[in-house]
């Protein structure tokens, strides 16, 4: 499943007619203290209560200060501010705000901090069944691999409030995970039917052909397409859109459009890890090395124990020469996560090809080799470099004529190159 950023979209207060409150729930804030729109109609949270002249005030002033930061840029400071912001609209209400408490939250999660769970908690203690809260909290799951209790949570928020176009997308994207393509197009289709804006909709309706296409149906490339042009019609500085658009670009061959693509959605968003990732190994390809470790640079601050990232740098550094520094980066993948091969890998082309070419970094290439045949296994995404590495050929006989029919795979190389040098010595 590809991760994508969420948009911020503000949540609106309700205008309640005549100042009746939309909730069974009487209004526990005095009829002259109802913050009230120019035409005197009541201002409503979502569970039909009224809201205070104070907490109004206070949340208008907080809302200005958080649009002003998804501008400007999130610092700390600013997550911290924004949140206290919320918190102080939220006391103004008596506490019982849940929007208010759920602001306070997502300001906090701009900078990753883990305490906006706690708001998010605060927020379904006031409403119950405010879909946002539950949908951040789902969120948190999924991002900790608890895919079901994240799908539950998911399918429970669009059940308590059929409204919930965050709930139907998120749902949709687990199930796009697991291969339930078209329960998953319903519910994409459902929350575009209640927001035909929803760009985040848009894009994962985008990916879901595009995953239909990469298993042979061209048309569907073509419709993946038509929804990026849809989406880009709706707000052309949606930068997610681009990064999808991209992926269907290097799909279909046209690379030069894919990097175009990324370059936009970085350019637009230079926080989005994924499509710095895409911006990076497709420079790379093209030997822009440059550019490819200023990507590369960017998702490690953005992730810094994100393994392919580690290893893209490292390969990126590698290509300018500064080896000290790539092994730097390889040895750091190494221990983010031991048993994966990658780094093993890099590190033996690093020693075989770029180094002194001495026995004794020959023999560390080796070394490196082997352990990365030990930990790919017959995995099938590494049998290709499985093969380079270990494959052995026969010696040739003097008779021999033509092209050899065997390539001797590197170990093998590293083996002739350490006798040749050892006789030679």
């Amino acid at each position: 499943m590809q991760n994508q950023k969420v948009t911020f979209i503000a949540i609106a207060l309700i205008f309640g007619c005549g100042g009746e409150s939309t909730s069974s729930k009487p209004s526990t804030t005095p009829s002259a203290d109802v913050a009230r729109t120019a035409g005197g109609e009541a201002i409503t949270k979502a569970d039909g209560n009224a809201v205070s002249k104070k907490a109004h005030s206070k949340w208008e002033s907080a809302l200005e200060e958080f649009d002003a930061n998804e501008k400007s840029g999130w610092t700390s400071a600013k997550c911290s501010s924004s949140s206290k912001s919320f918190e102080r609209a939220a006391d103004a209400q008596g506490g019982g705000f849940a929007e208010a408490n759920y602001m306070a939250g997502l300001a906090l999660s701009r900078c990753g901090d883990s305490a906006a769970d706690d708001h998010y908690e605060a927020a379904l203690k006031v409403d119950s069944k405010f879909c946002k809260a539950r949908v951040a909290l789902a969120l948190r799951d999924l991002a900790n691999g608890r895919t079901g209790p994240a799908k539950s949570e998911f399918e429970r928020s669009i059940k308590d409030d059929p409204q919930c176009t965050s709930g139907y997308t998120n749902l949709a994207i687990v199930q796009r995970s697991q291969g339930q393509s078209e329960e998953a197009l319903k519910n994409l289709r459902r929350a575009l039917a209640i927001e035909s804006d929803y760009l985040s909709a848009f894009n994962q309706m985008a990916l879901l052909h595009y995953d239909r296409g990469r298993k042979g149906n061209a048309a569907e490339l073509d419709l993946a397409e038509v929804v990026c042009r849809q989406a880009q019609m709706l707000n052309e500085n949606y930068a997610p859109i681009y990064n999808t658009w991209g992926l269907i670009k290097v799909y279909k061959g046209d690379v030069i459009s894919a990097l175009r693509f990324f370059q936009k959605a970085i350019t637009l968003d230079p926080d989005l890890f994924e499509a710095q990732m895409n911006f990076g190994e497709v420079t790379i390809s093209f030997r822009g090395y440059e550019d490819g470790r200023r990507a590369f640079a960017r998702a490690v601050e953005l992730q810094p124990n994100n393994y392919e990232a580690v290893i893209g740098l490292g390969t990126a550094l590698r290509g300018l020469e500064r080896f000290a520094e790539a092994e730097t980066q390889y040895e750091r993948a190494k221990q983010l996560d031991a048993k994966r091969p990658e780094a093993y890998f890099n590190l033996g082309v690093l020693y075989q090809d770029y180094m002194s070419g001495s026995v004794g970094d020959l023999k560390k290439a080796r070394g490196y080799f082997s352990e990365f045949l030990s930990r790919a296994g017959k995995q099938s995404e590494f049998r290709s470099s499985v093969q380079d590495v270990s494959n052995r050929c026969a010696p040739r006989s003097g008779k021999s004529r033509g092209a050899p029919k065997c390539r001797p795979g590197r170990m093998q190389n590293i083996d002739i190159s350490v006798e040749a040098m050892q006789v030679a010595g």
